[in-house]
């Protein structure tokens, strides 16, 4: 008999047992209990600064004394009361029935019973005395992501970018256009009962609700790839022609790979490189997938020169490229609407150990572009100090000619942030309806 859905969010948010990810392959959970797993998981993720203000506001016991089991238990059901409308005694009883003693379970009850019957007298801080915290509670972000949006972009683009990272957006699929076109996938998904509109881009469906990606039609004759339309336009920016020989240097999971494989298609090649040899299965796995035989694969570590062209020379690969994609590792925030969890993994620590690493990656990369070749430089994250910081530092040092990104016509709106720059462009989720994206382009001189 399968596990009750409660039970299993529960388990994968104290015990990280599971992850959402796995969860289709998990026998305790089964296609029924599947979604509500993922959104109980995923939203306690979301909201999980706002679920303990709540908590500690109810709670006799301070939230650091409380044990990970009864605290995560206490967010599951708050969790419930709050955002999913569920009735206070059927969302109490769900939770209380995962506690392991009596002593657990007594103290559960208390508290999702008292904050069921006084959730509309709980009050924010006042945003006029305090800005930063009502928006981080408000919008459950951590005090330094606040800080930084705020910095970044400004109050009113700040609040409208935290409020656009807490929807879950809609699944996002990329047509592979050497096997068919968006049409004939759009009527195949509607045939199938699926809510699916046009995306802003002619190679872009977006689907409102489904299964898990595995069981959409057409996956496993590889008529589509999962793709962000800010991803997909890293590869645009990057325009790859007939015969070009481009190196997508942090290529895992192979979105960009792939994608940039399909616009040579047949032509051309695409060396996708990663230092996990795991995650390079993934590509391997995705090219198979999607009948693309111009992909090659290579596990190498991009900080170290020496050691590229050593993985290049033992697989026979070019040790010079027309063009080189550099989608560096980066803190991610610019995906916070589809991995809340960034919120709180992620430390402001993280910010200026990533921009070393691209520093050395980029260094690495503009060393096997030929001459006149180009380089894009990309992150789904909105952090100046890995973004315009790294970039700019980056072309002072090298022989770079900097060029102007230029956005495929479906993102190129009229506003352009930032304004009055021609060096690099952000994608924001709030404005553009993509994840966050930086990008930036540059030639190295003929």
């Amino acid at each position: 008999m399968p596990k009750d859905a409660r039970r299993i969010a529960l388990e994968i948010l104290d015990g990280h047992r599971f992850s959402p990810s796995v969860l289709t392959y998990a026998d305790s959970v089964d296609q029924r209990n599947r979604a509500l797993v993922k959104e109980l998981v995923a939203g306690v993720n979301r909201w999980k600064r706002l679920l303990d203000y709540y908590i500690s506001h109810f709670s006799d016991r301070p939230i650091s004394k409380l044990s990970s089991r009864v605290l995560n238990a206490l967010r599951l059901g708050v969790y419930q009361l709050v955002f999913m409308g569920i009735p206070p005694y059927a969302a109490v009883d769900s939770v209380v029935r995962c506690m392991k003693n009596k002593g657990e379970r007594s103290f559960v009850n208390a508290v999702l019973r008292t904050i069921s019957r006084s959730m509309g007298h709980i009050e924010l801080p006042s945003i006029d005395e305090d800005p930063l915290e009502y928006a981080g509670l408000r919008y459950s972000f951590p005090d330094w992501i606040v800080t930084r949006y705020f910095d970044y972009f400004g109050f009113r683009d700040g609040f409208s970018l935290l409020k656009y990272q807490n929807v879950p957006p809609p699944i996002t699929l990329r047509v592979n256009t050497t096997k068919t076109d968006r049409d004939r996938l759009i009527r195949m998904f509607q045939r199938n009962g699926y809510l699916v509109e046009l995306g802003k881009l002619p190679i872009s469906i977006k689907v409102k609700k489904g299964r898990a990606v595995e069981d959409f039609p057409g996956y496993d004759q590889g008529l589509f790839t999962v793709q962000d339309e800010g991803a997909m336009a890293v590869s645009l920016v990057l325009d790859p022609q007939p015969d070009d020989l481009v190196w997508d240097v942090c290529a895992a999971p192979g979105g960009k790979s792939v994608h940039l494989a399909e616009l040579m298609h047949p032509s051309g090649m695409v060396v996708a490189s990663d230092i996990s040899a795991e995650r390079i299965n993934m590509i391997d796995e995705t090219s198979k997938r999607l009948g693309l035989n111009n992909v090659c694969t290579v596990v190498l570590d991009a900080t170290d020169p020496q050691q590229v062209k050593a993985a290049f020379r033992e697989k026979g690969l070019p040790v010079f490229y027309d063009k080189i994609l550099v989608d560096a590792p980066c803190s991610g925030l610019g995906t916070i609407s589809k991995n809340p969890d960034i919120k709180w993994s992620r430390q402001e620590s993280d910010v200026k150990r990533l921009a070393r690493l691209q520093q050395q990656i980029l260094q690495t990369a503009v060393g096997f572009l030929k001459p006149g070749g180009v380089l894009v430089y990309s992150t789904c994250t909105l952090t100046s100090e890995e973004n315009q910081g790294v970039w700019c530092g980056f072309v002072e040092d090298q022989r770079i000619i900097v060029e102007t990104p230029l956005l495929p016509e479906g993102l190129r709106l009229d506003r352009r942030y930032p304004e009055g720059s021609d060096a690099y462009v952000y994608l924001l989720p709030h404005i553009h309806e993509t994840d966050g994206f930086f990008i930036a382009k540059g030639r190295l001189p003929r």
